[in-house]
């Protein structure tokens, strides 16, 4: 699904080069659960801004389902964006005034041509996905956090992507709902889901089957996990 080769990202400052990607190389399939790690400053969140579409390498090559990206213009990565991947943040990024239902409604109504009849079902769908079916016309405000995390797992689940994106997930969440969280994608992922998880936390990492490890902008290491969670999140071999 993902090939990176020789990925490079610099930013200028007055004139000053900073290498945040220095040659990155890996590959990621289909269907696999890929944590991404690194220190303060490693070039993860760079990565991830790369990937996923918000911007564009400085050299090197990317190709997202067969697609090279230094082919496709905005426009078309713009589309790529909307049809083929759903993201999860930290921070959650809803609409506090509007109900579960509307959060997780609006990236279908960036696709025209869509029947109301199938939207709603779609929506509805992603929604019992996550356990929330009973909160579908609560606003999004009212919810916790743990809560809050699990709309925005299905608004990313919505139009059935080819790849979740994953930036700090639990980071604003306290242990217990973290837990809960990535037990869903991990959920997610034995469904036939590609998640993409960027965490400086390593038990969060660690309900991934792979981590990709960054310092100072180039790869450290590429392994799987020596050990997963079962279903109530307990490590087996």
């Amino acid at each position: 699904m993902i090939i990176v080769k020789d990925l490079v990202k610099n930013y200028v400052d007055d004139g000053t080069v900073t290498a945040a990607l220095a040659g990155v190389t890996f590959t990621i399939n289909d269907g696999e659960f890929v944590a991404i790690m690194g220190p303060s400053g490693s070039g993860k969140s760079t990565l991830l801004n790369v990937l996923s579409f918000l911007d564009r390498p400085t050299s090197g090559e990317y190709s997202f389902n067969g697609k090279e990206i230094e082919e496709l213009n905005d426009q078309d990565l713009a589309r790529v964006r909307n049809k083929q991947m759903g993201f999860v943040f930290q921070s959650f990024n809803l609409l506090s005034r509007a109900t579960v239902y509307d959060n997780v409604e609006m990236p279908l109504l960036y696709e025209a041509g869509i029947p109301v009849s199938k939207r709603k079902a779609l929506v509805e769908k992603a929604i019992a996905s996550v356990g929330l079916t009973e909160k579908i016309a609560a606003e999004a405000g009212s919810l916790s956090g743990g809560q809050k995390q699990r709309v925005a797992i299905a608004r990313a689940l919505v139009n059935s992507p080819a790849v979740i994106f994953a930036d700090e997930p639990t980071g604003n969440l306290d242990s217990a709902s973290g837990a809960q969280v990535m037990q869903i994608l991990s959920d997610l992922h034995r469904a036939g889901h590609t998640v993409i998880l960027v965490t400086h936390e390593t038990y969060t990492a660690e309900f991934s089957n792979r981590i990709i490890r960054l310092r100072d902008g180039r790869l450290e290491s590429d392994a799987p996990v020596a050990k997963q969670r079962d279903g109530a999140g307990q490590f087996f071999k």
